[in-house]
């Protein structure tokens, strides 16, 4: 049933498509190797695990069984990609980001500015007394050091970047989807209609979102398991 269906979505995707396909961990070897003959192993791109819901039912023996797989793949290497994040995490923010400026109340943390590379003449120099590889050449450092985005917290210290939480867009989704922002959908939920795998919204927006544009046509052969998402430009 797969196998011919599979086939034709490859006829339609464009040379920037993807394709994501969701199973249980019963089916997705199998369908791997569909994939894999189909779309080439190459254009494999990730197997995201999809934790449905919590743990529940522990008197059996064994795993719960509440997790899928989405195996994801592309038709070439110039596929569409926009990366998603998540909100960082309130106990992240409180240790990293525990330094605030009286001012602004802006949150930030300060970073290395040495540069990985050992062996670049051109940007080893001495600034407020050390000696280093910077990432910067010497004129950008004295400018961020009079904007005050470079900072030397001690006479003697190695001079460190602030960097801002608000500059920073928030935690990338990896593969494992475990946030409760895509967790099924519930008995109580306005989504639901009693379709038995339904998928939540927020799931089919994620993907969506990550390998499509604007404007761009999406194909959802099996609805959504019975939820159909359009996006629309906000």
């Amino acid at each position: 049933m797969m196998a011919v269906r599979l086939l034709e979505m490859r006829r339609v995707l464009k040379e920037t498509g993807s394709i994501y396909l969701h199973c249980d961990p019963t089916a997705s070897h199998y369908l791997k190797l569909l994939m894999d003959s189909i779309y080439g192993h190459r254009n494999f791109r990730s197997e995201i695990t999809w934790r449905r819901n919590n743990a529940k039912g522990l008197s059996y023996k064994g795993y719960p069984n509440n997790a899928d797989c989405i195996l994801y793949y592309s038709v070439s290497e110039n596929f569409t990609w926009n990366r998603a994040f998540l909100p960082h995490d309130p106990e992240y923010v409180k240790k990293f980001y525990h330094n605030v400026e009286p001012h602004t109340g802006g949150r930030y943390r300060l970073d290395n500015l040495a540069n990985p590379n050992k062996n670049r003449p051109n940007l080893t120099y001495e600034f407020l007394g050390i000696t280093r590889v910077w990432r910067w050449t010497k004129e950008p450092m004295e400018q961020a050091y009079k904007d005050g985005i470079v900072v030397q917290t001690r006479p003697g210290g190695v001079p460190q970047q602030k960097r801002y939480l608000d500059e920073m867009k928030g935690m990338a989704v990896d593969r494992l989807w475990t946030d409760d922002n895509v967790k099924a959908i519930q008995a109580n939920s306005k989504e639901r209609i009693g379709y038995p795998t339904q998928k939540p919204l927020a799931l089919l927006e994620r993907i969506i979102k990550a390998s499509s544009n604007v404007g761009d046509v999406v194909l959802d052969p099996f609805c959504g398991c019975a939820t159909a998402w359009i996006r629309e430009e906000q």
